[in-house]
């Protein structure tokens, strides 16, 4: 995570008492704000109290005894100087212009959606949007060039993703478009042909299964972020599913199984009560 990296630059600078003022006692969200806010460091003593203890880096705040190194503020010099550009989130609005205007609509919010997910784990430069379409105030870029392992993540893909093929690779390039079951089904697939993306189109299953797995591009890339920093990825789907995703799925395999397996899915997903009354009322189970 980008938050290691402020982490190794503080130390370097001999920055051990970091005074932050009334920003979050976040690094990962003060490291993203130094690349893209203009916040960085100064050298100065600013007297506060340890409100966290990150891995030898002291975070200060408000009134106290304590002296910082540094401080942290709007206009300090940027100490990222090499900030990591991958892994890399690629999402192709290429089918945009095909969508309707509530889909289109949709579809952005989940892009801006995206972007706050790449930046729980790294910053701005880990995300590229290619349409060359107006996304508010930017403009998304034509092309892009891939200089890393990369995979098309498809719903409909002939690979099954794992731990080992996601931490394998660097960029992940996703369809700007929701087809899994809905109006444009197989929209991935035909994007990927007409980019040329000659890269493995990979599915993320759920124990054998695409049924409720998020198909939200920016739940998409939250599995595949965390799966690179550790997760297992069935912890990461799961994390990630909505209420609606674990019924879909609970039912589904209910239908296959039998009534039986309820309470194991129920367990296994990690479903709450609002789950179990909405599998009931579709099953039609009073008790």
């Amino acid at each position: 995570m980008l938050y290691t990296y402020l982490l190794s630059r503080l130390k370097e600078l001999g920055c051990f008492f970091l005074y932050i003022g009334r920003e979050p006692v976040d690094l990962q969200r003060l490291a993203v704000k130094m690349l893209v806010k203009g916040y960085g460091i100064v050298e100065g003593e600013m007297k506060g109290v340890t409100v966290a203890n990150i891995d030898g880096i002291r975070l200060l705040k408000g009134r106290g005894e304590e002296i910082s190194d540094c401080i942290y503020r709007k206009g300090g010099k940027n100490v990222l100087d090499n900030p990591p550009q991958y892994p890399k989130i690629v999402l192709d609005l290429g089918l945009f212009n095909r969508l309707a205007e509530d889909e289109k609509k949709k579809t952005l919010t989940q892009l801006f959606m995206t972007l706050n997910v790449v930046r729980k784990f790294w910053w701005d430069g880990n995300m590229v949007v290619v349409g060359g379409i107006k996304v508010g105030k930017a403009l998304t870029v034509s092309s892009f060039s891939v200089d890393a392992p990369a995979i098309v993540l498809d719903p409909y893909g002939d690979v099954d993703a794992n731990e080992e093929i996601i931490r394998n690779s660097d960029v992940f390039i996703i369809g700007g478009i929701v087809d899994k079951g809905r109006r444009l089904k197989y929209a991935t697939t035909e994007l990927a042909k007409m980019r040329g993306y000659d890269y493995p189109r990979v599915r993320i299953k759920l124990r054998g299964s695409v049924v409720g797995v998020p198909d939200e591009f920016n739940k998409i890339a939250e599995i595949v972020l965390k799966v690179k920093e550790g997760e297992s990825l069935e912890e990461a789907v799961i994390s990630t599913m909505s209420k609606a995703d674990k019924v879909a799925r609970i039912l589904y395999d209910v239908h296959r199984l039998g009534l039986d397996v309820l309470e194991e899915e129920l367990k296994w997903l990690k479903a709450d009560d609002k789950v179990l009354h909405m599998v009931k009322s579709r099953l039609r189970i009073t008790s």
